[in-house]
């Protein structure tokens, strides 16, 4: 017998043997032996590249795929969801996410491949606080991979923390744990990234959430506080942001009442987003509902503005309709005046909706706009609706319009609905039939007041 030992190339101890008799020529085994030795050292070598190549595959898949799981969302708590679920079972038996808030540390998410024994470890309070602990001093940076039985009974074995961090700011910590053993868990480096592109998706979203609360914000200061009291109207108005906006739009609309005793009520739309969409909506919110207030024409107004538009030298278009409204003895007559805006819609009581006449042209492009000019009457329960396109605009996944097929029926299923309630539901039909819709929507409704309303 002929033994002879060789390393293979993960440096573990191998053995060989061959039986031989007396005739056989020594060194010929030993050199066939090295042969052998040589051949699968090779072969080995090959298998372990392959293996580490397939495995570092599975790793850039699965941080792609983690990265758009996390990106296709920018809401803060969904994303903190979606990092625990895309963890559990290809990563790790469970994931625990902590969120760092006032430098304090909250549990926020949790998964793992058997809910009931998580949730019965959390529900013990030393546990709870065992866990919390480890991610504190993961965060003070001393902690790292904890080998124990606890604190999840027999089947945890290890407890890997890794800290939420993204611009210099820490974000929170996930928490690994698994049932397996160190050979099947991931390296270090894997986990610190998908670690890093964690906290990048959270970081982006709560920018984004900023940012939009900024937006609703400022939106809400381009629109009047509250609208006026008008003897025999009834008025309510809705503002909806538009669902993935992150800059401010150019919708305004406004109420003023004068002292002829009539009502002007007027809403418009700048072309465009940003802060200088912004400054233009807050000019012609401010000039159309100035002038009116004092007595101009609605002619003289929106030529006033146009000329302002015009003067400024902004590429900048704006829409915009103004109502006079008057009562008279048999409800409200009304005088509208467009300049390239959205024609308003009748409500009847006893009828189907029906468009009025919009037509005119937008204010900031010629120096002269033609204004578009039509009169129409309230009956008692009537209501006049003043819109923008954000509302009619709004498509669906094929492409179709909310005023080419929903608008209609919403609009007699909400004929008889209070004013406040009108605007909110179509305001919320519309951005629904338009899946969230990208463009804001403001909805002015205006009632002749029944006798029995005003008693």
């Amino acid at each position: 017998m002929v033994v002879a030992r060789f390393t293979p190339p993960d440096d573990a101890a191998a053995t060989m043997m061959a039986l031989t008799d007396d005739t056989a020529d020594l060194a010929r085994v030993l050199t066939c032996l090295d042969q052998v030795a040589d051949v699968t050292h090779d072969a080995v070598l090959r298998i372990k590249i392959r293996q580490a190549a397939e495995a570092q595959q599975l790793r850039d898949a699965l941080l792609a795929e983690a990265s758009l799981q996390m990106d296709a969302v920018l809401d803060t708590t969904q994303t903190l969801q979606r990092v625990a679920r895309m963890a559990v079972p290809a990563i790790a038996e469970g994931c625990l996410v902590y969120a760092c808030e006032d430098d304090q540390l909250s549990l926020r998410s949790g998964v793992h491949v058997d809910m009931r024994r998580l949730r019965a470890a959390l529900d013990d309070a030393g546990t709870a606080d065992c866990l919390e602990a480890l991610a504190q001093r993961a965060v003070n940076g001393k902690a790292r991979r904890v080998h124990a039985e606890a604190p999840f009974g027999a089947g945890t074995r290890t407890i890997h923390p890794e800290v939420l961090r993204a611009r210099g700011r820490v974000l929170g910590v996930l928490v690994f744990l698994f049932d397996r053993g160190d050979e099947r868990i991931p390296g270090p480096d894997f986990l610190r990234d998908l670690a890093y592109r964690a906290a990048l998706a959270i970081d982006n979203g709560e920018l984004y959430e900023q940012r939009r609360r900024d937006v609703v914000t400022m939106q809400q200061h381009l629109l009047p506080a509250r609208l006026p009291v008008a003897e025999g109207l009834l008025m309510a108005a809705k503002y909806a942001v538009g669902d993935r906006v992150t800059e401010v739009g150019g919708d305004f609309y406004d109420v003023v009442a004068r002292t002829d005793g009539t009502v002007a009520a007027l809403i418009g739309d700048v072309c465009g987003r940003g802060p200088e969409a912004a400054a233009l909506t807050g000019m012609a919110r401010h000039t159309l509902g100035t002038l009116l207030q004092e007595g101009v024409s609605p002619d003289r107004a929106l030529g006033r503005l146009n000329s302002g538009l015009r003067r400024d030298g902004s590429w900048r278009f704006v829409t915009t309709g103004i109502a006079m409204l008057r009562l008279d003895a048999g409800g409200v007559g009304v005088r509208w005046f467009s300049a390239g805006h959205p024609a308003p819609i009748v409500l009847r009581r006893e009828r189907p909706a029906r468009p009025g006449r919009g037509g005119g042209v937008p204010l900031g492009v010629v120096a002269d706009p033609v204004i578009g000019r039509s009169r129409l009457h309230l009956a008692p329960g009537d209501t006049l609706l003043m819109f923008t396109d954000g509302l009619s605009e709004s498509r669906d996944g094929d492409g179709v319009m909310f005023e080419e097929q929903a608008l209609w029926a919403a609009l007699d299923k909400l004929r008889d609905a209070p004013v406040d309630e009108l605007v909110h539901e179509l305001s919320r039909t519309s951005a629904a039939f338009g899946g969230g819709g990208s463009d804001d929507i403001a909805v002015l409704a205006i009632r002749a007041e029944e006798r029995n309303d005003r008693s």
